[in-house]
């Protein structure tokens, strides 16, 4: 049997070393990459949720602005407050004048 030089042994098991290191190197700029997509999907992900947060807040104080506006203009209907009360008894302001007869 024929056994190769040392030397060639040698350079079989250096060529073996640089190749594992070479894909070693290229899995890890891979997953490198990788992480760097994810991180920028992340982070485009999450400018669209704060524009459409920010969009939110702005619709619902346009719609408390245009309801406090609704609150301050005057209204014209049927209120308590501009109408007569039918039907029902007046307040009293104070409690009745006690009944004479029965203070005797």
């Amino acid at each position: 049997m024929f056994e190769p030089p040392i030397l060639d042994q040698l350079m079989g098991v250096g060529a073996l070393l640089i190749g594992f290191v070479a894909v070693y190197r290229h899995i890890k700029m891979q997953e490198q990459r990788e992480e760097e997509e994810r991180r920028e999907e992340q982070e485009f992900a999450s400018m669209i949720i704060q524009g459409y947060n920010h969009a939110y807040e702005r619709g619902r104080e346009d719609k408390w602005q245009e309801i406090r506006k609704n609150i301050r203009r005057p209204f014209p209907g049927f209120t308590y407050d501009n109408e007569r009360h039918e039907g029902l008894r007046p307040e009293p302001l104070a409690l009745p004048e006690p009944k004479m007869h029965i203070l005797k």
